[in-house]
């Protein structure tokens, strides 16, 4: 309960501040739509007039149109009134005071209403003073989906006469007698003509689906989606208010066919991997982010020194975010050039609209959990099996042991570390304009706890986005946000071979003095106290960036524009690792250790584009032609304190002066660009477009610093053919084709130089009689001047289509990836007299893949839906390495070589590589059959695979690979009156996971020395003498058989999931409630579960394994696991 009243209160203070917060910016903001710079400061004066001459009056001198009841009564009242230089709200205040007259201003439209309807008037009326008829009709206009539109032009067809409907969707209009047609149009709806056959008339409007308008953004323009000839899928900020999430990646997961977004850590605040169509290769695979036109470094961010890390994209607040675009294929992505081989990811924040100022605010907050608790052995359990090991071992067992019952299940240090954290957010947006300037602003705060105690994450965003017209011709705009992280760990090694592991379970947490010296006394005499490490460690993370951008765009003639585009992105981070000083029994640091890295990262962009648009005899025309210059200079130190004799002097001068240490290092990476591209449409049904860009990366020699990535792609609207003008049932139909070379410089910069180590001990040099060592050099790797880009060739078909009026919609594609000239270190031997290869471009990697998106959205009565789902399919294999032997992964234990992870010619990158385990053998006479001598009853029997009654290196086969054969996601939303509910499931199958934890779970056995470690619940199925199991050997001291040290088929499993990834269900007030507090727009309240479920057959915490590394995918050594989050939001829109 206490927690729950802190956040309520926090909550409480927080929605203060925030209202405040948007009184201030309200007030700051220019009067977007109710004060023009000068036409709506009135000056005027009435004496004895009609409040329809005040009105005729406002129209004259501004921009807006006045509507009204030309019939109310009190429009006719006689006032007098004198303005000099008066807002426009406090005129209409005066003028209709003492009168039911009410006012709101939508848009450009000044709309007069009543308190209540007239007597004679069953509708409110809302219409433009037009002469009296014979007859009047009134009615409701509506989307499909039930929402009123205000807005709409009525008119009568074949006349002049018409209204628009109001704020409610209400319209009322004179008509002739007759026979009389209405005519409704509106913006983004097909125009419709109904006969009038009674006084009331209730009109659904439906989308204009067959235009299909939408805008979506490619690179250095934009693009209507009916025109676009590569693949391009686009995700919008409604879809991502359906999913309540802290970063934008999170918020992809599952969305786009061909995405693959995976969690590397459930630690807050923890970056996601996102691979686009595939791996290309060992290095760099990371997509390439632009926000807002600019490129920008998404590199994760350490927590001092532990294993996680933090979303190097935090400085984009996903409640700022208007669209994401995806540009999957070669046509879509060629304009971006070296960069884009892994595929390019556009981020476009909200800008202001012209209009009345809006703002927004979205509070949230909820509690996090572990979705699944990792179950290690109790007291008794483990007590048990040690006793086994023992035996088995011929080591007489511990006393404290002898009687496992008595123990009980001792101390469950999962729930001392784990717990339900807490999670808050809040976000304030205030949006506006007039025909001159629009604004938008934004701040933001979030404070995520981890699931394991003493683990948090702290992010503060703000934003503005403006964007000023001086005339028709010229424009200027630009763009300020800001981020500051922080984050806490405690450990390196949350699971990793450690804690967990290390502590028993029947010792307590506290020793017999609880206190000493003002600290807890944790007990570890026969083991880690997991307690203990939270306490003694403290890893930091502070993060400071800025990223400003300006444009100024000048239209030379009609059609021809110029667009100079300047930005910078600045970031400053801090780290910082303290472990304290203790010795304590087993657990032990003899001497407490700071160590401190600050970094610094500064990138410049400037970029020019001239661009041509012109449409003339059915030919539609567009150029853009541009030069690019972007520059990256880094830079960090780091240094290192070790012994303090004060722990509260934590800094690196209160450390023994002779032990401290320092480092650093500077970079430069810098980037010059052409390109251009030409779009080209007959009629809307022949589409051709093609791209070419020139890029110059300092990442690459002399000889090879420049590269040119062509493009060529069409389409063919079939829908616009004659033939089909007449199937009413298609509305959309769309064939797409793709070709285009892409490029990778993300190689790391100077490896076209050799590189060198000084001062190392292992480098020193005995010179002269005396035998005297001097400070030496060795060679790291030699370099190589002729490596060059890799390149990513890809071809892409594609279909577009649309039936019954947009109600069902499909997307497909079919694409090939070739990477060529992937970078390759060959095994070297150690005569070499360096310690790496030279990189050399030797590699060929095929991804090849089909996606598609289906979904079908309708509405029956006051029940909407839109139901869809997308699937991914992947192959990928590796055609060449240029060198003989296969490239392995690094090893997976510390304490011995055990490689798992693999690369070789006809596999994928970094598959699994082991030795096929066929069972156990139950009896020594079974073993005496085999030629394993080293074997035992209840060890691995290892499968020889040639035959040669041995077991070497060629026995090991393919046991698995990290990467899915197919990935899917099914989004379902439901809508019924103001109640709104949303279903997503994410999943993943045809993909394996190297389970390296089994190793520490199941044997038991300290690796690292002597000793036993604490096991996970597998252990209890062990092999014992009649038990006839076969999936986990029996428990020793030793392991002469390599039951653990060999890599096999006992540490690979099938990671097949499908995850409940959220639930929402949120609820709109309703506007007859809202109408009554006038500055109300829109409430909606929701809940929301993610992660609520996990269907799998994983033994582990976790079957969502991060990769960090192509060559170490998949490998659970432990991971953080992904909390499941239960959340209640209110968003509010003035």
């Amino acid at each position: 309960m206490a927690f729950f009243a802190t956040c309520c209160a926090r909550l409480r203070r927080s929605l203060r501040m925030l209202c405040l917060a948007a009184i201030l910016l309200q007030g700051a903001l220019p009067a977007f739509a109710l004060k023009a710079p000068q036409p709506l400061l009135l000056t005027f004066s009435l004496k004895e007039q009609p409040i329809t001459a005040l009105l005729e009056t406002i129209e004259k001198v501004s921009r807006f149109k006045v509507v009204y009841d030309h019939n109310h009564a009190d429009l006719q009242k006689k006032i007098s009134l004198t303005a000099k230089e008066q807002p426009l709200e406090d005129v209409l205040k005066n003028a209709f005071r003492n009168t039911r007259l009410r006012y709101k201003i939508i848009d450009n439209y000044i709309v007069i209403t009543a308190e209540a309807p007239a007597p004679d008037l069953p509708v409110q009326a809302v219409t433009v003073a037009l002469p009296q008829q014979d007859k009047t009709v009134t009615g409701t206009v509506k989307g499909k989906n039930g929402e009123a539109l205000p807005g709409v032009s009525v008119s009568v067809k074949g006349t002049a006469s018409g209204t628009q409907t109001d704020a409610g969707g209400k319209f009322r209009l004179a008509i002739p007698e007759g026979d009389v047609v209405l005519h409704f149009t509106f913006m983004g709806f097909l125009p419709q003509d109904v006969p009038v056959s009674g006084a009331v008339m209730n009109i659904v409007l439906e989308e204009d689906v067959k235009a299909l308008e939408e805008v979506v953004v490619v690179g250095y323009g934009t693009q209507r989606r009916k025109e676009l000839t590569g693949a391009v899928a686009s995700v919008k900020s409604a879809d991502l208010a359906k999913l309540p999430t802290t970063s934008v990646t999170a918020g992809l997961q599952g969305k786009v066919p061909g995405v693959y977004v995976s969690q590397v850590s459930g630690a807050p605040g923890a970056q996601a991997s996102v691979r686009i169509r595939g791996i290309g290769t060992t290095g760099g695979n990371q997509p390439l982010y632009v926000v807002d036109g600019f490129p920008i470094n998404t590199g994760a961010l350490n927590i001092g020194g532990s294993a996680d890390r933090i979303d190097g994209l935090s400085i984009v607040n996903p409640n700022d975010i208007e669209s994401v675009e995806v540009l999957k294929d070669a046509a879509a992505a060629a304009i971006y050039g070296a960069r884009a081989a892994n595929g390019v990811i556009l981020i476009t924040t909200k800008r202001g609209k012209e209009g009345v100022t809006r703002v927004n605010l979205a509070l949230s907050g909820g509690v996090q959990q572990l979705w699944k608790k990792p179950e290690y052995l109790n007291a008794q359990e483990f007590a048990t099996l040690a006793n086994e090991i023992h035996k088995n071992s011929g080591i007489t067992p511990n006393p404290e042991w002898a009687e496992p019952e008595k123990l009980g299940k001792g101390t469950d240090w999962i729930d001392l570390i784990f717990r339900n954290a807490a999670l808050q957010e809040y976000n304030i947006g205030v949006t506006g304009g007039n025909s001159k300037l629009q604004s938008a602003f934004s701040a933001g705060y979030l404070k995520q706890e981890g699931t394991m105690i003493g683990t948090w994450y702290e992010r503060y965003t703000a934003r503005a986005n403006m964007d000023y017209k001086v005339n028709e011709r010229l424009r200027f705009g630009g763009t300020f946000s800001f981020s500051y992280s922080q984050a806490k760990a405690n450990t390196n090694n949350e699971f990793r071979l450690g804690i967990f592991n290390l502590a028993k379970m029947m010792y307590p947490t506290l020793g017999q003095d609880a206190v000493i010296q003002g600290k807890p006394e944790y007990y570890t005499t026969q083991g880690d106290n997991p307690l203990l490490r939270a306490q003694s460690m403290d890893q930091r993370m502070r993060d400071f960036r800025t990223l400003l951008s300006g444009y100024g765009e000048w239209e030379i003639i009609s059609g021809l524009k110029w667009k100079t585009s300047v930005g910078a992105d600045v970031s400053n981070n801090r780290n910082r690792s303290w472990l304290d000083k203790f010795e304590r029994g087993f657990a032990r640091n003899l001497s407490a250790t700071l160590n401190e890295t600050y970094s610094q990262n500064y990138t410049w962009l400037i970029e020019n584009t001239l661009s041509y648009a012109r449409s003339f005899s059915g030919h539609q025309l567009n150029v853009v032609l541009g030069q690019s210059a972007q520059k990256n200079n880094s830079s960090w130190i780091s240094a290192t304190g070790i012994d303090y004799l004060n722990d509260q002097l934590q800094v690196i001068n209160g450390s023994k002066e002779d032990l401290r240490k320092a480092g650093g290092t500077e970079g430069q990476y810098a980037l010059a660009s052409y390109f251009g591209r030409v779009n080209y449409d007959y009629k809307g049904k022949y589409l051709l477009s093609a791209s070419l860009r020139r890029d110059g990366s300092s990442n690459f020699g002399p000889k090879n610093k420049w590269g040119m990535f062509p493009s060529v792609s069409a389409g063919w609207n079939v829908v616009e053919e004659p033939f089909l003008q007449d199937v009413r049932a298609i509305d959309m139909l769309k064939l797409r084709a793709s070709w285009g070379q892409l490029g990778n410089d993300a190689i790391g910069a100077y490896n076209y130089m050799s590189t060198f180590r000084l001062g190392n001990a292992l480098d020193n040099y005995v010179l002269g009689t005396g035998q005297d060592l001097v400070v030496g050099a060795s060679m790291l790797r030699p370099g190589n001047p002729d490596l060059k880009w890799e390149a990513s060739e890809q071809v892409n078909i594609g279909i577009d289509a649309a039936f019954f009026k947009g109600n069902v919609y499909v997307t497909a594609d079919y694409y090939i990836k070739n990477t060529r000239n992937m970078l390759v270190s060959p095994p070297v031997s150690i005569e070499a007299g360096f310690q790496n290869a030279p990189f050399i471009n030797a590699g060929i990697v095929t991804n090849r893949g089909l996606e598609l998106l289906v979904g079908y959205r309708n509405k029956v009565g006051e029940f909407s839906f839109d139901v869809n789902a997308n699937i991914a399919t992947l192959k990928n294999k590796v055609v060449s390495l240029g060198v003989g032997q296969p490239i392995t992964g690094a090893s997976l234990s510390g304490y011995f070589d055990l490689r798992g992870t693999y690369t070789e010619v006809g596999k994928p990158i970094g598959y699994y590589r082991g030795y096929e385990t066929g069972g156990i053998y139950q009896t020594k006479e079974e073993v005496n059959k085999t030629l394993q001598p080293n074997a035992t009853a209840g060890d691995f029997r290892f499968v020889d695979q040639n035959g040669d009654n041995k077991l070497s290196d060629i026995d090991k086969i393919y046991l698995g690979k990290p990467w899915p054969d197919l990935t899917y996601g099914l989004n379902v939303n439901l809508g019924w009156k103001g109640f709104d509910l949303n279903l997503f499931l994410q999943g993943m199958t045809g993909f394996q996971i190297y389970n390296i934890s089994k190793m520490t779970g199941y044997a038991i056995k300290y690796f690292g020395g002597s000793g036993l470690m604490n096991g996970t619940k597998g252990a209890l199925n062990r092999w014992t003498p009649g038990s006839n199991r076969n999936d986990v050997p029996r428990l020793a001291y030793t392991d002469v058989n390599g039951n653990y040290f060999n890599s096999s088929s006992f540490y690979v499993e099938d990671g097949d999931f499908m995850r409940v990834r959220n639930l929402q269900l949120g609820y709109n007030l309703p506007q007859s409630l809202l109408h009554r507090v006038k500055p109300l727009q829109s409430v909606r309240v929701y809940v929301a579960a993610q992660n609520l479920f996990t269907f799998t057959r994983y033994s582990g915490f976790d079957p969502e394994i991060g990769d960090t590394s192509p060559l170490a995918s998949g490998i659970d050594d432990g991971v953080y696991p992904q909390p499941r989050t239960f959340r209640a939001g209110l968003n509010i829109g003035f």
